[in-house]
C-alpha cells in the first residue's frame, strides 16, 4: 500500500437518439434487461418505476427502491446509480450482501429500452461539452453525440431527486452518486462542477481515454478554480479494473470501434487515474484508489456496485474501503 496523503490509498486488489443503436460488442451490452426484480415479492426493497422526459424531451426511466424498514431519524442513506436498467438483476434479496435493515434507498437512472443499455442515450448524458460548451462526436461510435452532462444533472437534480424525496426522505450527508466507465466520466464531472450535490462519489473504470483524456485537462482546470472548502465533508472513490477485456469483433463495424477506442486509451498514460486521485487528494478531497487485477473493465461493473451497496449506508464520515 502506497499512500499518497492521509486520505490517499493506492492498492492492488484482484443525431443522439435518432439513429439506431450499433452492433454491440460483446452480449452484455446487447442482451436484454432482467426486470424480474420489480414484479417479485422482495422482503428487502418495494420497487416503484416513473417514466420522465428532461428539459429536452429526452427519455429516462428510473427505478427507485425503497427500503422496507423503518427509516432511520435523518432519512436513508440514497444511492443514485446510472445505466439502471442493468443494475436490476443483481437486486434479487439472495444477492445482497448488506444486511437487509442496512441496505440504503435505490434510484437506478436508466431508460425505456427492454435491453441492459441505451448507449446512444448514455453517450450524450454521461460525457461533458466540448471545450467551448459544444457537442463533440463520439470518439467511438461516430453516430453518437456527446456532451449532454450539464443537462443530465440539472434533470437529476430538478426532476428525479424531487420525486424520490416525495417517495421517501433521505439523509442529506448519505447521498452516494455512483457511474461506470462513461458513467464514471459523469461522477467526475459532478464532482468537479458541483460538488455539493453529492457527498460520497465512486467512479468505477471512468473512461479517461474519452476524447483523448480530455476529462484530466476540465480536471486540472476545476481544481485550479475551486477552494478546498468545495470538497468539505465529501469523498471520492475511484476503482480501476486490473485484467484486459477478452472482446472478439464479430465484424468491420465493430473491430473499427475497437480500433478507435485503443487508439484513445493509447493518448492517456495507464497511470491517469492513480494520477488523477493524487491531485484530487491534494485539494483536500477524501479520496480512495483502488485496483481490481483479477477483473475485466465489464466484471468491475457488478463488483463495484455490489460494494455500493454496502458503502452507501455506512455512518455520515465512513473509512475509505480496503481490498486485498
Amino acid at each position: 500500500m502506497l499512500k499518497f496523503l492521509p486520505a490517499l490509498f493506492l492498492l492492488a486488489a484482484t443525431a443522439v437518439f435518432a439513429a439506431p443503436p450499433e452492433p454491440p460488442v460483446n452480449n452484455e451490452i446487447s442482451r436484454l434487461a432482467d426486470t424480474s426484480v420489480l414484479t417479485s415479492e422482495h422482503e428487502g426493497y418495494a420497487f416503484h418505476r416513473f417514466d420522465l422526459n428532461d428539459e429536452d424531451g429526452r427519455p429516462h426511466r428510473v427505478f427507485v427502491a425503497v427500503p422496507k424498514a423503518a427509516p432511520p431519524e435523518g432519512g436513508f442513506a440514497a444511492l443514485y446509480a446510472l445505466d439502471g436498467n442493468a443494475l436490476l438483476e443483481f437486486l434479487p434479496a439472495a444477492r445482497l450482501r448488506p444486511p437487509l435493515e442496512q441496505l440504503p434507498l435505490l434510484v437506478l437512472i436508466g431508460y425505456p429500452t427492454e435491453r441492459r443499455f441505451d448507449t446512444a442515450a448514455r453517450a450524450w448524458d454521461y460525457t461533458p461539452p466540448g471545450p467551448q460548451g459544444q457537442p463533440l462526436p463520439d470518439p467511438v461510435a461516430k453516430e453518437r453525440v456527446n456532451g449532454g452532462a450539464a443537462a443530465f444533472l440539472r434533470f437529476i437534480e430538478r426532476q428525479v431527486r424531487p420525486r424520490v424525496e416525495q417517495l421517501a426522505r433521505t439523509d442529506a450527508q448519505r447521498q452516494t452518486l455512483w457511474g461506470h466507465s462513461y458513467g464514471g466520466l459523469f461522477v467526475l464531472y459532478t464532482l468537479l462542477n458541483q460538488p455539493q450535490a453529492f457527498t460520497r462519489y465512486i467512479a468505477a473504470d471512468p473512461s479517461l481515454w474519452w476524447q483523448k483524456g480530455l476529462m484530466l485537462q476540465y480536471a486540472q482546470q476545476a481544481l485550479e478554480r475551486l477552494e478546498r472548502s468545495a470538497f468539505s465533508g465529501r469523498w471520492m472513490l475511484i476503482q480501476k479494473s486490473g485484467r484486459a477485456d477478452d472482446k472478439r469483433p464479430a465484424n468491420a463495424q465493430q473491430a473499427a470501434m475497437l480500433a478507435r477506442r485503443e487508439e484513445m486509451t493509447r493518448a492517456v498514460p495507464p497511470e491517469a487515474a492513480a494520477q488523477l486521485a493524487q491531485r484530487l487528494a491534494g485539494h483536500g478531497l477524501s479520496v480512495g484508489y483502488v485496483v481490481f487485477t483479477g477483473l475485466t473493465h465489464g466484471g468491475l461493473l457488478t463488483k463495484s456496485f455490489m460494494q455500493a451497496l454496502g458503502q452507501a449506508a455506512q455512518p455520515a464520515q465512513p473509512a475509505l474501503p480496503l481490498e486485498k
